[in-house]
């Protein structure tokens, strides 16, 4: 991560880049466990658990691990951070799991969804939404390049200027 880089500015411009990157992070296990329900709601199986191992395990068995591995312990951390902080984070994770395994329960043991998906009969290249099918994937793959040749070009650039100061 080469977090002595230069990139990431003095101390207060660290701290804030990194206490952006938590709140971008508790913004992601929000999202997936929101995205989590939506999918077991419709009846859908694999994905719910993938997104949940995706956006709330995989990040924190990561963060716990990079944590100690630098000799930081996170369950203490916790708890000196008071239980009202922490006990809300465990209460709203934890009823979002409930509510998605509940819900994933109503269609194993119903045989059927909750909701019933809506029934969309898109093939991209007929009519409107085929349209804006086709259109949504060639500007994700023309902005995706953008952010690769960009970046590839922020980096060069980076480096030619390195040498000269020094």
């Amino acid at each position: 991560m080469d977090l002595d880089s230069p990139a990431y500015g003095d101390e207060r411009e660290r701290s804030v880049f990194m206490e952006s990157n938590a709140f971008g992070l508790t913004i992601g296990l929000y999202a997936g466990l929101v995205g989590a329900f939506i999918a077991a709601v419709f009846g859908l199986f694999l994905l719910p658990v993938t997104l949940l191992v995706l956006t709330t395990m995989l990040p924190s068995l990561a963060a716990l691990w990079y944590a100690k591995r630098r000799g930081v312990n996170p369950q203490k951390l916790a708890e000196n951070a008071g239980a009202r902080s922490t006990m809300l984070g465990i209460v709203v994770f934890g009823v979002g799991m409930v509510v998605t395994f509940a819900a994933m329960s109503y269609t194993v043991f119903a045989g059927q969804p909750l909701i019933s998906p809506p029934q969309f009969d898109v093939t991209p290249g007929e009519g409107f939404l085929g349209g804006m099918a086709q259109g949504a994937v060639i500007g994700g793959m023309i902005g995706g390049a953008g952010a690769i040749i960009g970046g590839v070009h922020g980096y060069r650039k980076a480096n030619r200027v390195r040498p000269a100061q020094a």
